[in-house]
């Protein structure tokens, strides 16, 4: 239905922020309201969520992000809000971890999950993550993937070459640049 938001950042709130799209301001809930700067355009990727009597986004800074809240939430127990809430107090990478390595206890820790919910967790998806040095942590990388991408590189190979890279204040032409010479060696 909505895949993401593209717009001026107006608002901040405490779970929450207000992108303005083409004169329309959306309230969407976010892990980390002050990754999105007022004033700046951003992307936030939506997942939409109608109850009863309410209706919600919940909004994510990177694809990986979205992509984990919408596994962790197909479990069972587990709703948009709870997901929302261990995004918060942890990242994507430490969660994936945590569900590879079978550990209970952190997840257990977090708020909303429970020993039985954490276990449930781990059952269900503990065979679905895939953990890796997450390459769309970094804006400027993960545009430079794209740019890759359409130049018709092959995902694996672009992200591998990407993970080699170790600075990650490069421009997203520098990243491109380095790709594209290692390719040629």
């Amino acid at each position: 239905m909505y895949y993401y938001f593209h717009g001026i950042v107006t608002l901040h709130f405490k779970n929450s922020i207000v992108i303005e799209c083409n004169g329309v301001g959306y309230d969407i809930l976010v892990s980390h309201p002050e990754y999105y700067p007022i004033g700046e355009q951003q992307y936030v990727y939506v997942s939409y969520y109608s109850y009863e009597t309410e209706s919600y986004f919940f909004g994510f800074k990177t694809m990986d992000e979205k992509e984990f809240f919408l596994k962790i939430t197909s479990v069972k127990g587990i709703g948009p809000k709870t997901a929302m809430n261990m995004l918060k107090n942890s990242s994507v990478d430490r969660l994936k971890q945590a569900i590879k390595e079978n550990d209970e206890s952190y997840l257990a820790s977090l708020p909303g999950v429970g020993k039985k919910s954490a276990n449930q967790i781990i059952l269900d998806l503990k065979n679905k993550l895939i953990v890796s040095n997450d390459i769309f942590t970094n804006k400027n990388m993960k545009l430079a993937y794209d740019g890759l991408i359409s130049l018709g590189f092959k995902d694996k190979e672009v992200k591998a070459a990407l993970n080699k890279i170790t600075d990650a204040n490069l421009s997203v032409e520098e990243y491109i640049t380095i790709v594209l010479k290692n390719q040629n060696n």
